[in-house]
Protein backbone atom coordinates (compact mmCIF):
# COMPACT_ATOMS: atom_id res chain seq x y z
CA UNK A 1 0.00 0.00 0.00
CA UNK A 2 2.93 2.63 1.11
CA UNK A 3 4.61 1.62 -2.62
CA UNK A 4 1.13 2.19 -4.30
CA UNK A 5 0.90 5.72 -2.45
CA UNK A 6 4.48 6.43 -3.79
CA UNK A 7 3.72 6.09 -6.76
CA UNK A 8 0.53 7.72 -6.97
CA UNK A 9 2.53 11.03 -6.10
CA UNK A 10 5.35 10.68 -8.63
CA UNK A 11 2.13 10.16 -11.22
CA UNK A 12 0.74 13.88 -9.84
CA UNK A 13 4.21 15.20 -9.24
CA UNK A 14 4.67 14.19 -13.01
CA UNK A 15 1.73 15.14 -14.33
CA UNK A 16 2.24 18.19 -12.96
CA UNK A 17 5.16 18.79 -14.44
CA UNK A 18 3.93 17.89 -17.53
CA UNK A 19 1.00 20.29 -17.36
CA UNK A 20 3.36 22.99 -16.45
CA UNK A 21 5.54 22.77 -18.73
CA UNK A 22 2.98 22.83 -21.38
CA UNK A 23 1.02 25.72 -19.76
CA UNK A 24 4.29 27.59 -20.03
CA UNK A 25 4.93 26.71 -23.65
CA UNK A 26 1.15 27.86 -24.94
CA UNK A 27 1.84 31.08 -22.81
CA UNK A 28 5.44 31.41 -24.58
CA UNK A 29 3.46 30.88 -27.97
CA UNK A 30 0.55 33.01 -27.23
CA UNK A 31 0.33 36.72 -28.29
CA UNK A 32 -2.88 38.89 -27.21
CA UNK A 33 -3.56 41.87 -29.62
CA UNK A 34 -6.24 44.80 -28.35
CA UNK A 35 -7.77 47.54 -30.20
CA UNK A 36 -9.77 50.76 -30.17
CA UNK A 37 -13.19 52.00 -31.14
CA UNK A 38 -13.28 54.20 -33.94
CA UNK A 39 -15.56 56.68 -34.22
CA UNK A 40 -15.33 58.51 -38.14
CA UNK A 41 -18.39 58.03 -40.05
CA UNK A 42 -17.17 55.45 -42.48
CA UNK A 43 -19.45 55.18 -45.42
CA UNK A 44 -20.09 51.50 -45.48
CA UNK A 45 -22.73 49.79 -47.88
CA UNK A 46 -26.14 49.19 -47.25
CA UNK A 47 -26.46 51.61 -44.84
CA UNK A 48 -26.35 55.90 -44.23
CA UNK A 49 -27.97 57.98 -46.29
CA UNK A 50 -29.73 56.91 -49.26
CA UNK A 51 -30.39 60.23 -51.49
CA UNK A 52 -32.67 60.90 -54.34
CA UNK A 53 -30.44 58.98 -57.20
CA UNK A 54 -31.09 61.56 -59.95
CA UNK A 55 -29.55 64.20 -57.84
CA UNK A 56 -25.97 62.86 -58.70
CA UNK A 57 -24.13 65.50 -56.06
CA UNK A 58 -26.08 64.34 -53.21
CA UNK A 59 -25.14 60.66 -54.15
CA UNK A 60 -21.40 61.26 -54.78
CA UNK A 61 -20.50 60.05 -50.97
CA UNK A 62 -22.69 57.06 -50.59
CA UNK A 63 -23.65 53.46 -50.55
CA UNK A 64 -27.16 53.59 -51.04
CA UNK A 65 -29.37 55.63 -53.74
CA UNK A 66 -33.12 56.48 -53.55
CA UNK A 67 -35.77 55.87 -56.48
CA UNK A 68 -39.48 55.52 -56.87
CA UNK A 69 -41.44 55.29 -59.65
CA UNK A 70 -45.49 55.47 -60.44
CA UNK A 71 -47.50 53.10 -61.97
CA UNK A 72 -47.90 56.32 -64.98
CA UNK A 73 -44.26 56.22 -65.42
CA UNK A 74 -43.42 52.62 -65.57
CA UNK A 75 -46.76 51.60 -67.68
CA UNK A 76 -47.99 53.62 -69.85
CA UNK A 77 -49.37 50.87 -72.26
CA UNK A 78 -50.40 47.88 -70.49
CA UNK A 79 -48.00 45.60 -70.68
CA UNK A 80 -45.61 47.78 -71.96
CA UNK A 81 -42.46 48.72 -69.79
CA UNK A 82 -40.63 51.81 -69.93
CA UNK A 83 -37.72 50.99 -67.90
CA UNK A 84 -35.04 53.47 -69.97
CA UNK A 85 -36.81 56.24 -68.78
CA UNK A 86 -36.50 54.93 -65.07
CA UNK A 87 -33.07 54.18 -65.22
CA UNK A 88 -32.18 57.83 -67.25
CA UNK A 89 -33.85 59.65 -64.84
CA UNK A 90 -31.79 57.56 -61.45
CA UNK A 91 -28.56 57.34 -63.00
CA UNK A 92 -28.81 53.52 -62.92
CA UNK A 93 -26.28 52.58 -64.77
CA UNK A 94 -23.63 55.06 -62.57
CA UNK A 95 -24.52 53.58 -59.73
CA UNK A 96 -24.29 49.87 -60.67
CA UNK A 97 -21.13 50.82 -62.00
CA UNK A 98 -20.00 52.21 -58.78
CA UNK A 99 -21.40 49.38 -56.39
CA UNK A 100 -23.69 51.53 -54.40
CA UNK A 101 -27.25 49.66 -53.48
CA UNK A 102 -31.31 51.01 -54.06
CA UNK A 103 -33.83 51.54 -51.67
CA UNK A 104 -37.20 51.35 -54.02
CA UNK A 105 -40.81 52.49 -53.88
CA UNK A 106 -43.40 51.76 -56.06
CA UNK A 107 -46.24 54.80 -55.95
CA UNK A 108 -50.17 55.26 -56.92
CA UNK A 109 -50.44 58.65 -56.00
CA UNK A 110 -48.15 60.93 -55.48
CA UNK A 111 -49.64 64.72 -54.54
CA UNK A 112 -48.38 67.65 -56.50
CA UNK A 113 -49.73 70.89 -57.28
CA UNK A 114 -51.39 70.28 -60.94
CA UNK A 115 -54.56 67.62 -61.11
CA UNK A 116 -53.21 64.90 -62.22
CA UNK A 117 -53.19 60.82 -62.20
CA UNK A 118 -50.00 58.20 -60.72
CA UNK A 119 -51.74 55.05 -61.91
CA UNK A 120 -51.69 54.96 -66.02
CA UNK A 121 -54.57 56.07 -68.10
CA UNK A 122 -55.38 52.44 -69.32
CA UNK A 123 -56.21 50.88 -65.99
CA UNK A 124 -58.65 53.89 -65.29
CA UNK A 125 -60.47 53.29 -68.05
CA UNK A 126 -61.38 49.78 -66.73
CA UNK A 127 -61.30 50.66 -63.07
CA UNK A 128 -62.24 54.71 -62.77
CA UNK A 129 -63.37 54.22 -59.34
CA UNK A 130 -61.07 56.22 -57.32
CA UNK A 131 -61.61 59.85 -56.68
CA UNK A 132 -59.45 63.37 -57.84
CA UNK A 133 -58.62 65.55 -54.98
CA UNK A 134 -57.15 69.06 -54.06
CA UNK A 135 -56.93 69.43 -50.77
CA UNK A 136 -53.86 70.78 -48.01
CA UNK A 137 -51.73 68.13 -49.37
CA UNK A 138 -51.87 68.44 -53.40
CA UNK A 139 -53.79 67.73 -56.31
CA UNK A 140 -54.00 64.17 -57.23
CA UNK A 141 -56.20 60.79 -57.68
CA UNK A 142 -56.60 58.33 -55.11
CA UNK A 143 -57.61 54.94 -56.34
CA UNK A 144 -60.65 52.13 -55.11
CA UNK A 145 -57.60 49.82 -53.36
CA UNK A 146 -60.44 47.54 -53.00
CA UNK A 147 -61.25 47.05 -56.62
CA UNK A 148 -60.43 43.18 -57.53
CA UNK A 149 -59.14 44.47 -61.05
CA UNK A 150 -56.65 46.95 -59.52
CA UNK A 151 -55.47 44.34 -57.41
CA UNK A 152 -54.95 41.76 -60.78
CA UNK A 153 -53.34 44.38 -62.34
CA UNK A 154 -51.04 45.69 -59.18
CA UNK A 155 -50.17 42.20 -58.60
CA UNK A 156 -48.46 42.06 -62.38
CA UNK A 157 -46.90 44.73 -62.62
CA UNK A 158 -45.01 44.28 -58.84
CA UNK A 159 -44.20 40.65 -60.55
CA UNK A 160 -42.55 42.50 -63.63
CA UNK A 161 -40.73 45.22 -61.05
CA UNK A 162 -39.29 41.76 -59.14
CA UNK A 163 -37.99 40.15 -62.27
CA UNK A 164 -36.20 43.72 -63.93
CA UNK A 165 -34.57 43.83 -60.35
CA UNK A 166 -34.07 39.86 -59.99
CA UNK A 167 -31.15 40.22 -62.08
CA UNK A 168 -28.42 41.39 -60.19
CA UNK A 169 -28.36 42.65 -56.61
CA UNK A 170 -28.30 45.99 -56.91
CA UNK A 171 -31.74 46.57 -55.26
CA UNK A 172 -31.00 46.03 -51.24
CA UNK A 173 -34.40 47.33 -49.41
CA UNK A 174 -38.19 47.69 -50.71
CA UNK A 175 -40.31 50.28 -49.20
CA UNK A 176 -44.29 48.74 -49.69
CA UNK A 177 -45.83 51.77 -51.43
CA UNK A 178 -48.51 51.24 -53.57
CA UNK A 179 -51.19 52.05 -51.32
CA UNK A 180 -51.99 55.30 -49.79
CA UNK A 181 -50.59 59.04 -50.46
CA UNK A 182 -46.92 59.10 -51.52
CA UNK A 183 -46.92 55.14 -51.03
CA UNK A 184 -47.34 55.49 -47.44
CA UNK A 185 -50.24 53.34 -46.44
CA UNK A 186 -53.32 55.86 -45.49
CA UNK A 187 -55.68 58.33 -47.49
CA UNK A 188 -57.01 61.44 -46.30
CA UNK A 189 -60.45 59.99 -46.15
CA UNK A 190 -61.89 63.08 -44.53
CA UNK A 191 -61.79 64.84 -47.53
CA UNK A 192 -64.40 62.49 -49.05
CA UNK A 193 -61.55 59.71 -50.67
CA UNK A 194 -61.98 56.13 -50.67
CA UNK A 195 -60.18 54.33 -47.61
CA UNK A 196 -57.40 52.49 -47.22
CA UNK A 197 -58.46 48.96 -47.48
CA UNK A 198 -58.69 46.54 -44.46
CA UNK A 199 -56.12 43.29 -43.42
CA UNK A 200 -57.41 40.63 -45.83
CA UNK A 201 -57.20 43.37 -49.09
CA UNK A 202 -54.35 44.84 -47.69
CA UNK A 203 -52.81 41.61 -47.60
CA UNK A 204 -53.15 40.65 -51.03
CA UNK A 205 -50.65 43.70 -51.90
CA UNK A 206 -48.14 42.78 -49.66
CA UNK A 207 -47.89 38.88 -51.11
CA UNK A 208 -47.74 40.47 -54.17
CA UNK A 209 -44.67 41.75 -52.93
CA UNK A 210 -43.14 38.97 -50.78
CA UNK A 211 -43.40 36.76 -54.25
CA UNK A 212 -41.46 38.85 -56.17
CA UNK A 213 -38.63 40.08 -53.96
CA UNK A 214 -37.13 37.26 -52.55
CA UNK A 215 -34.00 38.84 -52.04
CA UNK A 216 -34.28 42.11 -50.86
CA UNK A 217 -35.39 43.43 -47.39
CA UNK A 218 -38.80 44.95 -47.43
CA UNK A 219 -40.07 47.44 -44.77
CA UNK A 220 -43.68 48.73 -43.83
CA UNK A 221 -44.88 52.13 -43.17
CA UNK A 222 -46.16 50.97 -40.12
CA UNK A 223 -45.87 47.26 -38.29
CA UNK A 224 -49.53 46.21 -39.74
CA UNK A 225 -50.84 42.86 -38.49
CA UNK A 226 -49.94 41.77 -42.23
CA UNK A 227 -46.12 42.45 -42.11
CA UNK A 228 -44.39 39.41 -43.97
CA UNK A 229 -41.65 37.36 -42.12
CA UNK A 230 -38.34 39.55 -41.42
CA UNK A 231 -39.51 43.00 -43.13
CA UNK A 232 -38.82 46.62 -41.30
CA UNK A 233 -40.51 49.54 -41.21
CA UNK A 234 -40.02 53.10 -42.15
CA UNK A 235 -40.70 56.50 -40.84
CA UNK A 236 -41.02 59.24 -42.95
CA UNK A 237 -41.67 61.55 -40.60
CA UNK A 238 -38.16 61.47 -39.15
CA UNK A 239 -37.30 64.53 -37.71
CA UNK A 240 -40.88 65.02 -36.29
CA UNK A 241 -40.84 64.76 -32.66
CA UNK A 242 -44.36 64.17 -32.16
CA UNK A 243 -44.66 62.20 -35.38
CA UNK A 244 -41.98 59.97 -34.81
CA UNK A 245 -42.92 59.20 -30.87
CA UNK A 246 -45.94 58.29 -32.15
CA UNK A 247 -44.69 55.81 -34.85
CA UNK A 248 -42.20 54.48 -32.05
CA UNK A 249 -45.38 53.96 -29.97
CA UNK A 250 -47.13 51.79 -32.73
CA UNK A 251 -43.70 50.07 -32.94
CA UNK A 252 -43.71 49.36 -28.97
CA UNK A 253 -47.33 48.50 -28.26
CA UNK A 254 -49.55 48.33 -31.86
CA UNK A 255 -53.05 49.24 -31.71
CA UNK A 256 -55.57 50.60 -34.12
CA UNK A 257 -55.41 51.59 -37.29
CA UNK A 258 -56.77 55.17 -37.76
CA UNK A 259 -57.18 54.54 -41.59
CA UNK A 260 -59.49 51.96 -41.22
CA UNK A 261 -60.62 51.67 -37.56
CA UNK A 262 -59.07 47.55 -37.17
CA UNK A 263 -58.40 47.62 -33.35
CA UNK A 264 -55.41 45.33 -33.78
CA UNK A 265 -54.33 46.25 -37.57
CA UNK A 266 -50.79 47.47 -35.56
CA UNK A 267 -48.52 44.74 -34.34
CA UNK A 268 -46.30 45.20 -31.24
CA UNK A 269 -42.94 44.72 -32.55
CA UNK A 270 -40.67 46.11 -29.86
CA UNK A 271 -37.50 44.71 -31.35
CA UNK A 272 -38.03 44.39 -34.47
CA UNK A 273 -35.00 46.09 -35.44
CA UNK A 274 -33.25 42.56 -34.36
CA UNK A 275 -33.84 40.87 -37.21
CA UNK A 276 -35.76 43.81 -39.85
CA UNK A 277 -33.79 47.10 -41.09
CA UNK A 278 -35.38 50.31 -40.33
CA UNK A 279 -35.66 53.45 -42.78
CA UNK A 280 -37.36 56.43 -43.79
CA UNK A 281 -36.53 60.13 -44.55
CA UNK A 282 -36.33 63.54 -42.81
CA UNK A 283 -39.55 65.30 -42.86
CA UNK A 284 -40.81 68.21 -45.47
CA UNK A 285 -42.60 69.92 -42.70
CA UNK A 286 -40.00 71.21 -41.01
CA UNK A 287 -36.74 73.33 -41.79
CA UNK A 288 -33.64 70.82 -41.89
CA UNK A 289 -31.89 73.21 -40.47
CA UNK A 290 -33.92 73.28 -37.15
CA UNK A 291 -34.48 69.15 -37.12
CA UNK A 292 -29.75 69.46 -37.32
CA UNK A 293 -29.42 72.64 -35.34
CA UNK A 294 -31.75 74.27 -32.79
CA UNK A 295 -33.25 70.68 -32.52
CA UNK A 296 -30.17 68.67 -32.74
CA UNK A 297 -30.03 66.43 -28.98
CA UNK A 298 -34.08 65.56 -29.69
CA UNK A 299 -33.42 64.75 -33.30
CA UNK A 300 -30.79 62.66 -32.76
CA UNK A 301 -32.05 60.71 -29.70
CA UNK A 302 -35.07 59.57 -31.51
CA UNK A 303 -33.04 58.18 -34.77
CA UNK A 304 -31.01 57.01 -32.34
CA UNK A 305 -34.06 55.14 -30.38
CA UNK A 306 -35.76 54.29 -33.73
CA UNK A 307 -32.18 52.26 -34.42
CA UNK A 308 -32.36 53.47 -38.92
CA UNK A 309 -30.53 51.59 -40.76
CA UNK A 310 -30.74 54.24 -43.97
CA UNK A 311 -32.32 57.67 -44.13
CA UNK A 312 -34.06 59.13 -47.66
CA UNK A 313 -34.57 60.61 -50.19
CA UNK A 314 -34.81 63.84 -47.87
CA UNK A 315 -31.66 63.99 -46.62
CA UNK A 316 -29.32 67.28 -45.59
CA UNK A 317 -27.94 69.02 -49.02
CA UNK A 318 -24.49 70.26 -48.20
CA UNK A 319 -24.87 71.67 -51.19
CA UNK A 320 -27.37 74.40 -49.95
CA UNK A 321 -26.82 74.39 -46.37
CA UNK A 322 -22.91 73.60 -45.51
CA UNK A 323 -22.92 74.72 -42.40
CA UNK A 324 -24.87 71.65 -41.67
CA UNK A 325 -22.10 69.19 -42.82
CA UNK A 326 -20.63 68.26 -39.35
CA UNK A 327 -24.13 67.91 -37.77
CA UNK A 328 -25.34 65.30 -41.06
CA UNK A 329 -21.93 63.40 -39.93
CA UNK A 330 -22.89 63.34 -36.33
CA UNK A 331 -26.10 61.74 -37.38
CA UNK A 332 -24.87 59.26 -39.02
CA UNK A 333 -22.87 58.06 -35.81
CA UNK A 334 -26.68 57.11 -34.71
CA UNK A 335 -27.46 54.90 -37.74
CA UNK A 336 -26.16 51.26 -39.18
CA UNK A 337 -23.71 48.92 -38.18
CA UNK A 338 -20.69 49.29 -36.60
CA UNK A 339 -18.41 45.89 -36.42
CA UNK A 340 -15.28 46.14 -34.73
CA UNK A 341 -12.48 43.77 -33.53
CA UNK A 342 -11.86 44.46 -29.48
CA UNK A 343 -8.89 42.07 -29.60
CA UNK A 344 -7.11 39.46 -31.16
CA UNK A 345 -5.22 36.27 -29.81
CA UNK A 346 -2.91 33.66 -31.67
CA UNK A 347 -2.23 30.69 -29.79
CA UNK A 348 0.14 28.08 -31.12
CA UNK A 349 -1.29 24.65 -31.08
CA UNK A 350 -0.34 21.58 -28.63
CA UNK A 351 2.82 19.72 -29.80
CA UNK A 352 1.88 17.17 -33.03
CA UNK A 353 -0.63 20.02 -34.31
CA UNK A 354 0.56 21.85 -37.50
CA UNK A 355 -2.48 24.64 -36.90
CA UNK A 356 -2.43 27.80 -34.99
CA UNK A 357 -5.36 29.38 -33.69
CA UNK A 358 -6.36 33.34 -33.97
CA UNK A 359 -9.20 34.21 -31.72
CA UNK A 360 -11.01 37.12 -32.75
CA UNK A 361 -13.59 38.82 -30.78
CA UNK A 362 -16.14 40.86 -32.98
CA UNK A 363 -18.15 43.76 -31.30
CA UNK A 364 -21.17 46.10 -33.01
CA UNK A 365 -20.91 49.36 -31.16
CA UNK A 366 -23.94 50.81 -34.20
CA UNK A 367 -27.62 50.53 -33.34
CA UNK A 368 -28.25 47.60 -35.62
CA UNK A 369 -26.70 44.71 -37.40
CA UNK A 370 -26.21 44.44 -40.87
CA UNK A 371 -29.46 42.49 -42.47
CA UNK A 372 -27.45 40.86 -45.32
CA UNK A 373 -25.43 37.45 -44.79
CA UNK A 374 -22.05 38.88 -45.56
CA UNK A 375 -19.34 37.00 -44.07
CA UNK A 376 -16.29 38.28 -42.47
CA UNK A 377 -12.80 36.58 -43.32
CA UNK A 378 -9.47 36.41 -41.87
CA UNK A 379 -6.44 36.98 -44.57
CA UNK A 380 -2.49 36.32 -44.46
CA UNK A 381 -0.78 38.93 -46.75
CA UNK A 382 2.42 39.72 -47.50
CA UNK A 383 3.51 43.21 -47.96
CA UNK A 384 5.32 43.62 -51.35
CA UNK A 385 8.57 44.96 -50.56
CA UNK A 386 8.84 43.19 -47.54
CA UNK A 387 9.86 39.54 -46.96
CA UNK A 388 10.29 37.32 -49.89
CA UNK A 389 7.33 34.57 -49.38
CA UNK A 390 7.50 31.55 -52.03
CA UNK A 391 3.57 31.29 -52.21
CA UNK A 392 1.79 32.76 -54.80
CA UNK A 393 -0.77 35.46 -54.35
CA UNK A 394 -4.33 34.97 -54.61
CA UNK A 395 -5.20 38.72 -54.49
CA UNK A 396 -2.99 41.65 -54.99
CA UNK A 397 -4.43 45.01 -53.45
CA UNK A 398 -2.14 48.19 -53.57
CA UNK A 399 0.92 47.15 -51.67
CA UNK A 400 -0.38 43.61 -50.41
CA UNK A 401 -0.08 40.54 -51.78
CA UNK A 402 -3.20 37.69 -50.28
CA UNK A 403 -1.78 34.72 -50.12
CA UNK A 404 -4.83 33.10 -48.18
CA UNK A 405 -8.30 33.97 -46.62
CA UNK A 406 -10.30 31.59 -43.82
CA UNK A 407 -14.11 32.36 -43.78
CA UNK A 408 -14.61 33.31 -39.86
CA UNK A 409 -18.00 31.51 -38.23
CA UNK A 410 -19.52 33.96 -37.11
CA UNK A 411 -23.41 35.56 -38.32
CA UNK A 412 -22.99 39.16 -38.33
CA UNK A 413 -26.83 39.61 -38.71
CA UNK A 414 -27.09 38.23 -34.98
CA UNK A 415 -24.57 40.62 -33.67
CA UNK A 416 -26.57 43.48 -31.86
CA UNK A 417 -26.37 46.69 -30.83
CA UNK A 418 -23.72 46.61 -28.40
CA UNK A 419 -23.29 42.99 -28.38
CA UNK A 420 -19.84 40.66 -29.50
CA UNK A 421 -19.27 37.49 -30.44
CA UNK A 422 -15.55 35.43 -30.68
CA UNK A 423 -14.45 33.27 -32.78
CA UNK A 424 -11.69 30.87 -33.46
CA UNK A 425 -9.97 30.60 -36.98
CA UNK A 426 -7.46 27.73 -37.34
CA UNK A 427 -4.46 28.90 -39.77
CA UNK A 428 -1.56 26.16 -40.63
CA UNK A 429 1.48 27.17 -38.48
CA UNK A 430 3.41 27.06 -41.41
CA UNK A 431 1.92 30.09 -42.36
CA UNK A 432 0.76 31.95 -39.01
CA UNK A 433 4.40 31.68 -37.95
CA UNK A 434 5.65 32.58 -41.27
CA UNK A 435 8.14 36.10 -41.07
CA UNK A 436 6.57 38.71 -42.83
CA UNK A 437 3.41 37.95 -42.80
CA UNK A 438 0.42 39.91 -41.22
CA UNK A 439 -2.81 38.81 -40.45
CA UNK A 440 -5.97 41.35 -41.80
CA UNK A 441 -9.25 40.90 -41.38
CA UNK A 442 -12.11 42.29 -43.75
CA UNK A 443 -16.13 41.80 -44.47
CA UNK A 444 -17.02 41.08 -48.25
CA UNK A 445 -19.44 41.35 -50.56
CA UNK A 446 -20.11 38.36 -51.93
CA UNK A 447 -21.05 39.63 -55.20
CA UNK A 448 -17.36 40.69 -55.43
CA UNK A 449 -15.62 37.82 -53.40
CA UNK A 450 -13.73 41.34 -52.16
CA UNK A 451 -13.87 43.44 -48.51
CA UNK A 452 -16.41 46.05 -48.83
CA UNK A 453 -16.89 47.27 -45.09
CA UNK A 454 -14.38 48.87 -43.48
CA UNK A 455 -14.54 48.16 -39.95
CA UNK A 456 -15.06 50.62 -37.46
CA UNK A 457 -11.52 50.27 -35.09
CA UNK A 458 -8.46 51.78 -35.15
CA UNK A 459 -5.32 50.37 -37.15
CA UNK A 460 -4.06 50.08 -40.97
CA UNK A 461 -6.52 49.68 -43.09
CA UNK A 462 -6.27 49.21 -46.46
CA UNK A 463 -9.15 49.01 -49.52
CA UNK A 464 -11.16 46.96 -46.65
CA UNK A 465 -8.75 45.19 -45.53
CA UNK A 466 -8.32 45.62 -41.41
CA UNK A 467 -4.83 44.79 -40.10
CA UNK A 468 -4.57 42.66 -37.29
CA UNK A 469 -0.70 41.73 -36.42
Amino acid sequence: MKKFGVSLIVLVIAFIIVVGIYMFFFRLNRKEYTFKYDESVINNPLMGYAPDAGNEELCENTSLVYAYITWADLEPEEGEYDWEYFEAKNNIARWKKEGKHLVFRFVCDYPGSETHMDIPKWLYDITGDGEFYDFEYGRGYCPDYNNDVFIEKHTEVIKEIGRYFGEDDFLAYVELGSLGHWGEWHTFYPAGIPKMPLTDVREKYVEAYTESFPNARLLMRRPFAELPDGAGVFNDMTGAEEDTKDWLEWIKSGGEYDSTGEKDAIIASPEIWNAAPVGGEFTSSIEMSYMLDNNFDSTEKLIRESHMTFIGPKVPDLTENPELEEAANEILKSVGYKYWISSAQKNDGHIGDDNSYITLTVENSGVAPIYFNWKMFLYAAVEKDGENIDISPIETIGNLNIISKYEVDLDLTSIYQDQSAEAVVSVPSAIANQNGVSFYVGIEDPSTNLPAVRLNMKTTTVEGYSKLF
